[in-house]
């Protein structure tokens, strides 16, 4: 069940990332703006997650400040589909999220 758990999280926060992608490319701009959009804003995010959020964290975090920022990563991308005119969709993520960690945690190890 922890290996499901884990596999779940890593496909949500590849979401995330595409999410991005896609918010990016949706903006009311320009098409070198769009693509650089596209390209930045995942990368940014990644970039982010590897320092901060990530199991090898080059800056480790308290568990609470690690859960806050994986919670605020979540909700970014929530927000994000939400700006996309996906709203359900985002609070499907943010909540696919969260009970994701609570099965992980359930297993007896932490997310």
């Amino acid at each position: 069940m922890y290996a499901v758990g884990l596999l779940l999280l890593f496909l949500l926060e590849l979401a995330v990332l595409a999410i991005g992608g896609w918010w990016g490319w949706a903006l009311d701009a320009g098409t070198p703006v769009r693509l650089a959009a596209a390209v930045a804003v995942p990368l940014l995010l990644a970039a982010l997650w590897g320092v901060l959020g990530s199991p090898k964290a080059r800056v480790p975090l308290p568990a609470a400040g690690k859960h806050a920022f994986q919670a605020a990563w979540f909700a970014v991308g929530g927000g994000l589909l939400a700006l996309l005119g996906w709203p359900l969709a985002g609070v499907a993520l943010v909540v696919g999220w969260a009970l994701t960690v609570a099965l992980v945690r359930r297993a007896g190890r932490p997310a």
